[in-house]
């Protein structure tokens, strides 16, 4: 019955409807509504939490993208990644270098007491060297934690607008019980990567850290174990949440959007069937489904490309850490105490898992967003 009422309305719709108007939107595929969803939530969360950068204008992006104005150009991408490199590496210059001297000097120390034999000596310049080492380690991981954390907790709030938002362009073009149950399962996304990455996994690998920067102090090994535990567990917490977002949101996205299908399908064959209007009424149900699937897609593409400009640079001055850390092991290898150089290899596997956390965080909604756009187009042909 509910079927036969909307049709009823559909009649009425293309009966008052002046023709030269549906047919220039079949024709030139014009699509207005966009402008009927809101997009300010959205926008203001952009704008807070890229403050002092060039903030993209959602709306501005999705009209771009549905007149096909819009462009991703992979060159100036590039050559933005490219500079937000060499900035960082520069940037990063300054803080190895004080740890370098700092090393340099605790193996000086170290070995100039070896020579008259006074280990008594040599202990107390290497702790007084740690203890300074210990402290600028200490320093320098906060601001990292903080990027890593930072970075999520943005991920976090611009998924909480884009939410409401997107699933209602899904309800239109998919039906409203898949829309409900991807914003369903989007929710329980959002919540593990709040509760898990940012409230527990950081947590975890600032406890590594600091375990890690322990155990190195006395020459007698007592840590490395429960350090190389917590290393696993964390590494297979991560690639488990990954699997299983993305294997959830794949068997959801082959069953769910096949029901509203079915339903759609089984409209527009009862709207193509009526005698005399049947074709035309078709046609408009057909446009105005492909336009609401070409809205939805916008929205979805605009969010990825945001969450691509959240984390790039977060990411590029993590893995930036993570390198320089690196160099930094190789280098003091030769000349310094093995104490010391466990210290600063713990230093580079820590920020290693936080940009494997940062990444897993990213992929996460990145992939989410990805399979419910390319899925909710099943069945569009009709």
């Amino acid at each position: 019955m509910k079927i036969f009422n909307y049709l009823f309305v559909c009649l009425i719709f293309v009966l008052f409807l002046p023709g030269s108007k549906a047919y220039a939107m079949e024709e030139a595929g014009n699509v207005d509504y966009y402008n009927d969803f809101d997009y300010e939530q959205i926008q203001s969360v952009i704008e807070d939490i890229m403050p002092g950068q060039d903030e993209i204008d959602f709306e501005s992006y999705v009209s771009g993208l549905i007149s096909g104005e819009k462009e991703i150009s992979p060159s100036v991408i590039m050559n933005d990644l490219k500079d937000t490199v060499i900035t960082q590496f520069q940037s990063d210059v300054g803080s190895i270098l004080r740890l370098l001297s700092v090393v340099i000097i605790a193996a000086l120390f170290t070995n100039f007491s070896n020579i008259f034999h006074n280990n008594q000596v040599s202990e107390t310049s290497f702790y007084i060297t740690y203890i300074l080492l210990f402290s600028l380690i200490t320093s320098s991981f906060i601001t990292v934690t903080s990027l890593a954390g930072n970075t999520l907790s943005k991920l976090l709030d611009f998924m909480k607008a884009l939410v409401p938002t997107y699933f209602l362009s899904i309800a239109f073009c998919s039906g409203s019980k898949t829309s409900l149950i991807f914003y369903e399962a989007t929710l329980i996304i959002i919540t593990a990567v709040d509760f898990l990455l940012i409230k527990l996994i950081i947590p975890c690998i600032n406890i590594y850290l600091i375990l890690t920067l322990a155990n190195n102090i006395s020459k007698e090994d007592h840590l490395s174990k429960l350090t190389d535990l917590m290393e696993v567990v964390i590494k297979w917490s991560l690639k488990t949440l990954l699997a299983a977002v993305i294997g959830f949101n794949a068997i959801q996205g082959m069953i769910v959007p096949a029901v509203d299908s079915m339903k759609k399908s089984f409209l527009l064959r009862a709207s193509g069937s009526l005698p005399g209007i049947g074709d035309a009424l078709e046609s408009v149900t057909k446009t105005i489904y492909g336009a609401g699937v070409l809205v939805k897609n916008a929205i979805g593409v605009t969010g990825l490309v945001v969450i691509l400009i959240i984390v790039a640079v977060p990411l590029i001055k993590l893995t930036v850490y993570a390198i320089v850390y690196r160099m930094g092991v190789a280098v003091i290898q030769p000349i310094t105490d093995k104490r010391i150089l466990n210290c600063m290899n713990g230093v580079s596997e820590a920020t290693g898992l936080l940009l494997y956390t940062v990444f897993i965080g990213a992929v996460l909604f990145f992939i989410t967003i990805a399979i419910i756009t390319t899925s909710t187009n099943f069945g569009l042909s009709g």
